[in-house]
């Protein structure tokens, strides 16, 4: 029986990696050559326990799951997989020589992918392989997109929120040390604050993608230092 080997990261030099739990050695060994021809990288396991704790160390990028293994069945192994957060969305195709109706809307009603029914063309479940992972991380990849999509509008609508009242205690600034008598001590002071505003106004313009605290209102002028009275 193949060895069950370290976990490593999936798609490894461009090979898919894929966890298949077989407990039959001949069926086992042959599926692993043949989808190793296809280009799939396989770590084998051979019952149900064992199977479920690799998925768990993982990641793999689909898992082949036979329905009739030892120690806990491939139906209850699938329904582990769906329970736990790191490997539920991960694709699952289940084997099986039961070719009826039942025992396949069974394995659905579990959450798995794809079935197929043995003797397994080889060339088949790799298709459905291929397919299965590029729809996966097509998904992903959307997911992703819509996550920096909802960042990117929480950071503007917060950046926004505070460009006003930024560019509000900046002109302020601005006005109370440009006023007649203040002192060199009180308008290095001013300075100082103003310096860092204007900081956190930089950071804030980052956020808003083409919106700074100059486009508030505060014009960049006034954004020059002005040395205090008597110092350099």
């Amino acid at each position: 029986m193949p060895t069950l080997i370290p976990s490593a990261p999936p798609t490894q030099n461009g090979q898919p990696h894929i966890l298949l739990v077989e407990d039959q050695e001949r069926a086992a060994q042959g599926l692993q050559e043949l989808l190793s021809l296809q280009g799939f990288r396989v770590t084998c396991a051979a019952d149900g326990p064992t199977g479920l704790a690799a998925a768990r160390q993982g990641p793999f990028d689909a898992v082949v799951l036979d329905v009739r293994l030892p120690g806990m069945d491939g139906f209850e192994v699938c329904r582990a997989l769906r329970r736990d957060a790191a490997t539920r969305q991960v694709p699952v195709v289940m084997l099986t020589g039961l070719g009826d109706t039942p025992s396949k809307l069974q394995g659905f009603d579990t959450g798995a992918d794809d079935y197929l029914v043995k003797p397994v063309p080889a060339r088949e479940l790799g298709a459905r392989l291929k397919k299965l992972i590029a729809a996966r991380r097509e998904t992903a990849a959307q997911i992703h997109h819509q996550r920096v999509l909802a960042i990117g509008a929480i950071a503007g609508a917060i950046g926004e929120e505070l460009n006003g009242p930024l560019a509000a205690a900046l002109r302020s600034l601005d006005q109370a040390m440009l006023r007649p008598g203040v002192s060199a001590d009180a308008r290095r002071d001013l300075a100082l604050c103003r310096s860092h505003l204007w900081d956190i106004a930089a950071t804030i313009s980052q956020l808003v993608e083409g919106g700074g605290i100059a486009g508030a209102g505060t014009e960049a002028d006034r954004m020059m230092p002005l040395a205090p009275e008597g110092h350099a």
